[in-house]
């Protein structure tokens, strides 16, 4: 007597278990249907799988004995250990006594390295041929997924083949055209064991620009005449398409739209054969479609014009800012308003202009002491950096030569005068007058001695400072009459001299205020005040400028004559962004004239 097993198998849920495999509970079903039609009754079938979605356990019908054996069967069975058999007791329609039946699990393989573990209950009889029966369709099953699978691999690697021509072009139209020829050709080799059915067959490609379809590219065409008939019933099937963002099929046509963000973003419209077109085909049109559409979207994006852009990133911000949602329009707000209020502070709010120059210390009154005749340096008093007072000697020349040179004069004048006396004595007129000249001369030529005796020694014209003047190591040297020897400072009160830019020196006047700093004190500001911007240009490490003159304001520090460091003089207000961009402004206005003009 057979046992009765209740009537609702678990085809459907066991369909539904195939997860992300849509293939496996349609072939776990034909397989259970095949096993039957081949002798060997099955009351029912169980399946665990490695995810959730893929566990149909036996149903509750046949009892508590029935889900603990398969239970411990799952334990059992693994890759090593194939096949796993129990016996047990199945209630019967009637749920009176119990019927034994063999709880089968045998493990499988399938796809890319996906397992599951699938269960039947046999009822009896039972025998070795049964089992034999089972294992040899389960390898049938076995075989059938895994050329499925073969096939799916194959499927990719053409997608991949694909893509990577359309990748290769240059631009998105000539990118576009060639992936709906190769597509093309695909989808009629897929209908080339049917006869007749991939005459004819052919793609075009649509754009969708603000909701309407616009024709793009064709299969083996160059170039379409939109007022075609047949483009104008291609473009009536895409418009359907786009209306109902869902696939449209007439006679002789289909259309598949792209969608992206719940819109259409491309419709694909097939031309069909005398015969349709495939499952398949259409399989191969849609995965190909979406695979490559968003490359070619991006791509036809980012050819269109730069004014293009910016329109839609204003767009775009706008619609940002004034959404009311949540979900990171917060930031956009918060970015904005930074903006807003970085652009008040750059172009609204006016700050003081002012320009930098080096600068040097100089004091207000400055004199030079100067080799008074020819000669040589006899002895030094002084060096720079030294305080001296007016009056104090600098320097000495030689005096040998001028003492001997005065010896010889004052023996010339003795001689003169006694000739003048010997003449006055005779009363000779002429040798008096004679005399009388050769005398003068004589005391000329010592007073001229004299003069240069008294000036031997070079004195300090005024009390300050010794800027330059280093002669303690050049003893003997020869001096040339008016040489600068030494140039002396007041200490009293300073003056400061920049060295004003020549792009900048425009916009320097006397009368405007600045301060500086010292290199010696860098930490610490002193104000000045410009008095006279002169003429005169000088180059400053490699710089063209020129000077200025400054008066110091407030008390003087300690300071020494040639300290440098680095003024700002103040030449007005203007806001942030014209203080930074002035420079590369005057620039381009220069380069501007010199290459128009």
């Amino acid at each position: 007597m057979s046992a009765a097993v209740p009537d609702d198998r678990p085809e459907p849920a066991l369909v539904r278990a195939a997860g992300a495999d849509e293939s496996l509970g349609p072939r776990l079903q034909a397989w259970r249907e095949r096993l039957e039609g081949a002798g060997t009754p099955c009351a029912a079938v169980a399946l665990h799988g490695q995810t959730e979605a893929s566990r149909v356990p036996f149903p509750a019908e046949l009892g508590s004995d029935v889900a603990a054996v398969w239970t411990n069967l799952l334990a059992r069975v693994n890759a090593e250990q194939g096949v796993a058999l129990e016996r047990c007791n199945v209630t019967t329609v009637q749920g009176k006594g119990g019927v034994p039946h063999l709880v089968m699990a045998a493990h499988f393989g399938y796809g890319q390295g996906q397992t599951a573990v699938v269960g039947l209950c046999l009822p009896p009889p039972h025998s070795e041929r049964t089992v034999r029966a089972v294992l040899l369709a389960l390898a049938s099953l076995q075989w059938s997924l895994t050329e499925h699978h073969h096939t799916a691999l194959l499927q990719t690697a053409r997608l991949l083949e694909v893509l990577g021509h359309v990748a290769s072009q240059e631009g998105a139209h000539a990118a576009a055209q060639e992936w709906v020829n190769r597509t093309a050709v695909w989808a009629r080799e897929c209908l080339a064991g049917t006869p007749g059915e991939n005459a004819g067959l052919g793609l075009a490609l649509f754009e969708v620009r603000y909701g309407r379809p616009r024709w793009w590219v064709g299969s083996d065409t160059a170039w379409a005449q939109k007022a075609a008939p047949a483009v104008l019933e291609a473009t009536e099937q895409a418009s359907r398409a786009v209306a109902s963002l869902d696939e449209v099929h007439a006679a002789g046509w289909c259309a598949v739209p792209a969608l992206a963000q719940g819109r259409a973003t491309a419709v694909l419209v097939v031309r069909q054969g005398e015969g349709g077109s495939s499952d398949e085909v259409l399989r191969v049109l849609r995965s190909s479609l979406s695979l490559v559409e968003p490359l070619l979207r991006e791509w036809r994006l980012a050819e269109r014009p730069l004014w293009h852009h910016g329109w839609d990133a204003s767009v775009h911000a706008v619609r940002q800012l004034t959404r009311a949602e949540e979900h990171g329009h917060l930031r956009w707000k918060l970015g904005a308003a930074a903006a807003l209020l970085s652009a008040v502070v750059l172009l609204a709010i006016p700050f003081d202009e002012r320009v930098s120059a080096p600068l040097s210390i100089e004091g207000q009154t400055r004199q030079l002491a100067t080799a008074p005749f020819d000669g040589f340096v006899a002895e030094v008093f002084a060096r720079p950096g030294e305080r001296v007072q007016r009056g104090q000697q600098l320097l000495a020349l030689e005096t040998r030569e001028l003492k001997v040179e005065k010896a010889k004069h004052l023996s010339d004048h003795e001689q003169a005068a006694g000739k003048l006396r010997q003449a006055m004595a005779e009363h000779d007129a002429a040798a008096a007058a004679l005399a009388s000249a050769q005398v003068q001369q004589a005391q000329a030529q010592l007073d001229l001695i004299e003069n240069k005796l008294a000036r031997a020694v070079v004195l300090a014209p005024l009390d300050g400072l010794v800027v330059s003047g280093d002669w303690a190591q050049q003893i003997g040297a020869p001096l040339e009459v008016g040489k600068q020897l030494f140039e002396i400072a007041a200490v009293d009160r300073y003056r400061v001299a920049l060295h004003v830019a020549d792009s900048d020196i425009a916009r320097v006047r006397p009368g405007q205020a600045g301060e500086l700093r010292l290199a010696g004190s860098p930490h610490r500001s002193y104000p000045f005040r410009v008095s006279l911007v002169t003429a005169t240009a000088s180059v400053h490490e490699g710089a063209n400028g020129f000077r200025v003159e400054a008066d110091w304001q407030g008390p003087v520090p300690s300071l020494s004559p040639g300290m440098q460091g680095v003024g700002k003089v103040t030449v007005g207000r203007a806001n942030l962004m014209t203080i930074w961009m002035r420079s590369s402004i005057d620039w381009l206005r220069m380069k501007w004239w010199t290459w128009w003009w």
